[in-house]
């Protein structure tokens, strides 16, 4: 079954218009499937927030230098 779609206007960028003219796929298709994934990442991003304030809450705060080794690793 077929998600029921709603008709919209939106602007985008030109550069970004002519990458996804490039793909095989159709426009809407591909602009349905990147807002669905961003939605999706927004979505586990709020999920781990709320885990972490959690975890702070039951466990205590990590250690700042413990922070910092991680947020090293991930440059």
């Amino acid at each position: 079954m077929t998600a029921a779609k709603r008709k919209i206007s939106v602007s985008l960028d030109a550069e970004l218009v002519q990458e996804l003219e490039r793909g095989d796929e159709a426009l809407s298709k591909q602009v349905n499937d990147a807002v669905r994934e961003a939605i999706a990442a927004r979505r586990r991003g709020r999920l781990l927030e709320e885990l972490l304030r959690e975890l702070d809450e039951r466990e205590g705060a990590l250690p700042k230098k413990l922070i910092e080794k991680y947020e090293a690793l991930l440059e």
